[in-house]
């Protein structure tokens, strides 16, 4: 499985380079190939489609802050054991 560590749902107000990198040459090189891209928007899921957890109902037992919906322009940094996890939220396409 691909490591993942950013991940923009639907479309951002900003690029994902200004916002997950320091500098183009920082966005080529690393934080690219560490990016993945969706349209789901109920936060659970989208941690059990990129492999941080095994299942929603695990997330509702021991996260229950992150049972929600990312409907709103935002940035999140989630921290789920020792991974941090960044996430751009952008308009619905």
């Amino acid at each position: 499985m691909k490591h993942v560590e950013n991940i923009v749902v639907g479309t951002p107000e900003f690029s994902p380079a200004e916002m997950f990198a320091s500098n183009e040459e920082d966005w080529i090189n690393s934080e690219m190939e560490k990016t993945e891209y969706t349209t789901e928007r109920f936060l659970p899921k989208i941690l059990v489609d990129f492999g941080f957890t095994k299942s929603i109902s695990e997330i509702r037992r021991n996260r229950p802050d992150l049972v929600k919906t990312l409907d709103k322009f935002e940035f999140l940094e989630i921290k789920l054991g020792k991974r941090k996890i960044w996430i751009l939220v952008g308009e619905k396409i």
